[in-house]
């Protein structure tokens, strides 16, 4: 099972390709327009050309106004996209960690949704089916608690009727004590009915 669609994948991995293969481009642009000379026929003024270009090439890349604009942007650019991703994984885990939550604490009504576009729709529809699945068996569980207690009843009408029957009486004590147990664990668990 992956829990990260394929689609989720790639589409993260083009956009920040895009964005490099934009900024670099920007930068590389940049570069040359900002370094363009013509170069003379003559050899000592080419070779004056190119030391003066090598000369502005450090500042220009490291200390400019336009490099520090440009990294800036790409910068801020990247922030805006990683957070836009970060919550269509992030916002599900947080969500499947509060139902899970209230499971652990026997509340078997919570219901996990996510936003449409959110990644984790597979582990969200399994962890639903598996939620209605224990408070299946658990409603099932209660249901033979019922059937427990009716049983008990009968039990001590048997023993109202002839009372000689310490055996019986017994029996029906500890019957009673197991169901106030079950009882008790079963109140701990909230689920639909």
């Amino acid at each position: 099972m992956k829990l990260v669609e394929t689609g989720f994948k790639l589409k993260f991995m083009l956009t920040f390709c895009l964005i490099t293969i934009t900024a670099v481009s920007m930068a590389s642009l940049l570069f040359y327009f900002l370094t363009y000379r013509e170069l003379s026929h003559d050899y000592g003024e080419a070779f004056f050309t190119l030391q003066s270009v090598k000369r502005a090439i450090f500042p220009l890349l490291f200390a400019s106004i336009q490099s520090i604009t440009l990294l800036t942007v790409v910068s801020i650019a990247i922030a805006v996209i990683s957070l836009f991703f970060s919550h269509k994984i992030a916002g599900p885990l947080y969500r499947f960690e509060k139902s899970m939550e209230a499971v652990g604490s026997g509340d078997l009504t919570c219901v996990v949704r996510l936003r449409a576009g959110d990644q984790f729709l597979r582990l969200e529809k399994t962890m639903c089916t598996s939620i209605n699945s224990m408070n299946q068996k658990i409603r099932g569980m209660n249901d033979v608690l019922l059937r427990f207690k009716a049983i008990e009843e009968r039990l001590k009408t048997v023993i109202e009727m002839d009372p000689q029957q310490k055996e019986l009486k017994e029996l029906t004590e500890d019957l009673r004590s197991e169901l106030t147990e079950l009882k008790r664990i079963m109140a701990t668990i909230k689920m639909e009915w």
